[in-house]
């Protein structure tokens, strides 16, 4: 695992690994920062911030605006647009109802360092994260899915199709109370030997 340890990389990974042939990131912000070293050819790739100028297949509109319109599938979602559990949800929800067959959704920062770091709406903090882990613990509810949490770049959650899994049922208070006694749990946070296994 040592060579993977940022969600770029980790994306890269799936990418050559299954031969993944399209691409859409929610929540771009800087596509220096990971869009543009996404390894697809330009027209394989979208991207979706209210924020971006029109340029390279990035869209400056909403996510819910996006999906709204949106008819295409993809291969591989990464999901880190605004940090709020409750449009976490919408994003994911409408990245799986467009996600090709053996593909995979990647949603980042699920594993917040601090409680200081996720207050919503955001405070004058440097560092924040938002309370994605919120939606995060609740992915076991969700039937027809498989998924691992990395626990590297503040937890990168893995989700894929799984037809004919079944969700269970939540009954935890969800807060970050929960998070911190059994959100490594809920989340699959990956052991080193697991990790492993998944990335070969």
């Amino acid at each position: 695992m040592a060579h993977i340890n940022h969600h770029t990389q980790l994306l890269n990974y799936l990418i050559n690994k299954h031969g993944l042939q399209s691409y859409l990131e929610i929540g771009v912000n800087n596509p220096m920062n990971n869009y543009h070293k996404i390894r697809l050819p330009v027209e394989n790739k979208v991207g979706v911030d209210p924020c971006l100028t029109l340029k390279d297949n990035l869209l400056p509109i909403t996510s819910d605006i996006f999906f709204a319109r949106q008819t295409d599938k993809f291969d591989l979602i990464f999901i880190d647009g605004l940090h709020y559990a409750d449009q976490v949800k919408k994003d994911f929800e409408n990245s799986l109802a467009c996600l090709n067959d053996g593909g995979y959704i990647l949603i980042h920062d699920t594993l917040p360092p601090s409680e200081e770091t996720t207050c919503v709406p955001r405070g004058t903090q440097k560092q924040w994260w938002g309370d994605v882990y919120l939606f995060a613990m609740r992915l076991c509810e969700y039937d027809g899915i498989g998924f691992i949490t990395f626990d590297f770049d503040c937890g990168c959650t893995l989700v894929w199709k799984e037809p004919g899994k079944k969700g269970i049922g939540y009954s935890y208070n969800n807060c970050w109370r929960t998070f911190e006694m059994a959100g490594r749990v809920l989340l699959n946070v990956s052991h080193e030997a697991a990790a492993q296994k998944m990335l070969t």
